[in-house]
């Protein structure tokens, strides 16, 4: 690598001369690929302020080539971002996992924190959630709130606003957090969704009174329901009274929730893409139209050549398309007009749709194997909207009977909830001598199951196991005494 360019484009990149600072750190890295990783590394650094975000890709991807370089982690994550601009979410999940799996990387919660806003654009809200605990909880995480933040609205769009209100608590905790007046905002949210309208009145209100925030039209109209149902405050002084029963903003635990804790769950390389949408955070309103998932075939990441020796080109493509190693085409290269880029673009759309057009026999073939594949799906999607899945809400009350019979673990029959909450609820059965089942009655998402318990003593008593879809079968959430079943005996 030629240490004179490189300092040279040092300097126009901080002076903000990005596209002159790339073409230097091009031409300083030359052949080869030991010894040339900070020069790619940052030239596509300059290629992402310029927005040109496939080039950086490439270039970054060289970067990756020098084994000997000390930074891979931060480029695997410059790539993610990369990759995260196009739209190429599992692509970017992958590029910030080995950002993880490399040895000199210092700060993980920026990867966890892409991997968390990659997943979010493909729906996947209770991965996000769990790599937005893991960047809360890294200890050289100078800014956990905005995290915390972030897991708080994904337990919203899971349906889970008491835990959703800790989470914001704990964001509040942080006097650093420069976005404590959102936080304040979504807790309102999430204190309307468990109708408690006092706290969410004074949450509200902080958010804007102390904080300066401005509601977006969501909390506006949360704010304005809250106080339709809060009780009057006591006026001093022609004010309300602010003194009475404060909500405590503490600094609480981070490394799990009183009211229920989501499990770190196994992040595997996803094959779904959502729509895209802010990468700085999301509001409530955002998380919760999230509601469909389109799967997509997941773009293979091209395999890096380790073994290429020094003194060859880099590779012909990419020095056609960059020049890399070739200060003339560098600079050719950096010279093409916007409307010489389109063209560009409009060669390389024409040989697509030429490759299109030689596949159309193999197309009429795969139509023909949609066509039954998708009565396939529509057989599968009647059995799901009338309640039927594997397994089925039978099996699933069946055997956690049995287990509770036996002495056996019963938490496997129960959705994810904290072990003591499955312990209280299943300490309203008393020790069984036998059981039947009496009625089910299905629904898509969610079912139910009453079940005839005949204790070891005393007369027999009727339960009903409220049930939730869970993948394609059926899990226990909750067990209630049904009265009305056994007065009609």
């Amino acid at each position: 690598m030629d240490q004179a360019q490189y300092q040279h484009g040092q300097e126009l990149y901080r002076s903000g001369e990005y596209r002159q600072a790339a073409k230097v750190f091009l031409a300083s890295a030359g052949r080869g690929s030991e010894g040339n990783g900070a020069a790619y590394h940052m030239a596509g650094n300059a290629l992402m302020r310029l927005r040109r975000y496939n080039d950086a890709i490439s270039v970054y991807r060289h970067a990756m080539r020098d084994e000997t370089y000390l930074r891979r982690g931060a480029v695997q994550v410059n790539l993610g971002q990369a990759l995260v601009a196009l739209g190429e979410y599992p692509d970017a999940v992958t590029a910030f996992h080995a950002a993880l799996d490399e040895p000199d990387y210092t700060t993980p919660y920026k990867a966890q924190q892409g991997i968390a806003g990659a997943l979010l654009e493909m729906g996947k809200v209770q991965d996000a959630a769990g790599a937005y605990r893991a960047a809360a909880l890294d200890p050289v995480n100078p800014d956990p709130g905005k995290a915390l933040n972030n897991l708080g609205l994904c337990f919203m769009a899971l349906g889970r606003p008491a835990d959703a209100a800790e989470a914001y608590k704990a964001a509040l905790g942080f006097d650093a957090y420069e976005g404590r007046g959102k936080a304040l905002s979504n807790l309102g949210q999430a204190f309307v969704s468990m109708d408690r309208w006092d706290d969410a009145v004074r949450a509200f209100e902080r958010a804007t009174e102390l904080h300066g925030h401005s509601l977006g039209p969501a909390a506006a109209a949360d704010y304005e329901r809250a106080l339709s149902h809060a009780k009057p405050r006591p006026v001093v002084d022609g004010l309300p009274d602010e003194s009475a029963a404060p909500i405590s903003f503490e600094h609480e635990k981070v490394d799990g929730w009183e009211t229920g804790q989501i499990p770190p769950p196994p992040l595997t390389q996803p094959t779904e893409e959502f729509v895209a949408a802010e990468a700085g955070g999301w509001s409530t309103e955002e998380l919760q139209g999230m509601t469909g998932v389109a799967a997509t075939e997941q773009i293979a990441t091209p395999p890096v050549d380790h073994g290429q020796p020094a003194g060859t080109d880099v590779g012909a493509e990419a020095a056609a398309q960059l020049g890399i190693g070739d200060e003339q085409a560098v600079d050719a290269f950096f010279s093409m007009t916007d409307a010489e880029m389109r063209e560009r673009d409009k060669e390389r759309r024409r040989a697509e749709r030429a490759e299109k057009r030689s596949t159309k026999s193999i197309v009429l073939t795969v139509l023909t194997v949609l066509v039954a594949i998708v009565a396939v799906v529509a057989l599968i999607g009647g059995a799901w909207y009338v309640g039927l899945g594997w397994p089925t809400q039978t099996q699933t009350a069946t055997g956690l009977v049995q287990a509770h019979a036996g002495g056996s673990d019963v938490e496997p029959f129960w959705v994810a909830v904290p072990g003591r909450a499955v312990d209280k609820e299943m300490a309203k059965i008393p020790p069984i001598k036998e059981f039947a089942i009496d009625s089910v009655e299905r629904d898509s998402i969610k079912s139910s199951v009453v079940v005839t318990v005949t204790p070891q003593r005393g007369a027999p008593l009727r339960y009903r196991f409220s049930m939730a879809r869970e993948g394609v079968g059926w899990k226990v959430t909750g067990v209630d005494n049904d009265w009305s079943s056994v007065g009609g005996q």
